[in-house]
């Protein structure tokens, strides 16, 4: 901050005050100290998740609310799976969901969720089937002075709810509700922890979900019926293939229908050919009606996809992880 050449004597000692002051404020706002994780679970198993918080603050304030958001596979069902309690110094009490009809503080016109989905996305994963689920104490807090308040967030989920195996990076943030997500010249009044690490959930019977790698395959959207139009991809730039370099690649797929049939089309026509965009990439994509493209009647539904990628000829087929087994996509709504 720049300080005029006439201000002297009292007039700058108020001055280096209020410089001094706003320094003391930017130290200031919600922090998540750590996460107590664990690394794996059981698809159905109740985990306990610890997040340590401390919240510095200057001057009077509040009251407010906390606010917490938990990054988590849209599979899972977090808001019916998951209960929150927190602890600290000035007490005790329950996180409850915030509707969604809430508007968030300084969200522009967004919900809780929309706002941190907007501002700190889907952290490291890969595939945007995550969603934020947001949480406020069911007590208010005040705080006077310089002081630091501390506490914990109890958190027991239920997890796998989709029944699938995954590998996913899940998230934590908090904030109050008389800041938002705001950060200026006197200080962030929010924290943010996107895990590095992978949590790995097994024991399901459901497809491998891996949010934490990048896949040779990709289904967009993450979840479809046989009714919706679906875009697969094929990247080859993850690693090294057979079809590294191909100039035409094609889909090799055989859909399983639930009155027990089974159609395959594994052709090298237009119907099966995938476009690589941009011309060299080595990325190729094919958008296509599952009901259509496997010619299944009105009184069928297809519930599985199996499915390679080959050569011009057909010889040489890309299965899952770049082996011999065919890649899988269910489909489902939820």
């Amino acid at each position: 901050m720049r300080i005029p050449l006439h201000i002297k004597g009292e007039k700058l000692w108020k001055v280096c005050a209020f410089i001094i002051l706003c320094i003391i404020l930017a130290c200031c706002g919600e922090e998540i100290a750590s996460v107590e994780q664990p690394s794996t679970a059981k698809v159905g198993s109740t985990v306990p998740i610890t997040v340590n918080i401390n919240i510095p603050t200057a001057g009077d304030g509040g009251p407010d609310y906390l606010v917490f958001g938990f990054l988590v596979p849209k599979g899972w069902q977090t808001s019916k799976n998951t209960t929150i309690t927190y602890s600290g110094p000035r007490g005790n009490g329950n996180m409850t969901l915030i509707p969604n009809t809430t508007l968030a503080k300084n969200g522009g016109g967004l919900n809780w969720p929309d706002l941190m989905k907007k501002t700190f996305g889907i952290g490291a994963n890969l595939i945007d089937d995550m969603e934020w689920v947001a949480y406020q104490s069911d007590k208010s807090f005040t705080h006077g002075g310089n002081e630091t308040i501390t506490g914990k967030l109890n958190i027991q989920i239920k997890v796998g709810a989709d029944n699938n195996n995954t590998l996913v990076k899940l998230g934590y943030c908090i904030t109050d509700t008389g800041n938002g997500f705001t950060s200026n010249e006197f200080g962030t009044y929010y924290s943010v922890k996107l895990m590095a690490d992978c949590f790995e959930l097994t024991g399901g019977t459901g497809d491998m979900v891996d949010f934490c790698n990048p896949q040779l395959t990709t289904v967009n959207p993450p979840k479809s019926l046989d009714n919706d139009f679906v875009t697969l991809t094929f990247d080859g730039t993850v690693t090294s293939t057979q079809l590294s370099g191909a100039q035409n690649v094609y889909l090799c797929a055989t859909a399983y229908t639930s009155d027990g049939k089974t159609v395959t089309v594994c052709e090298q026509t237009d119907k099966t050919k995938m476009v690589q965009l941009p011309a060299g990439s080595n990325r190729y994509q094919i958008t296509f009606w599952p009901k259509s493209f496997f010619g299944a009647t009105d009184a069928q539904t297809i519930v599985k996809m199996e499915y390679f990628i080959t050569s011009a000829n057909g010889a040489t087929k890309i299965g899952y992880g770049n082996t011999s087994s065919p890649f899988v996509y269910t489909f489902k709504c939820s």
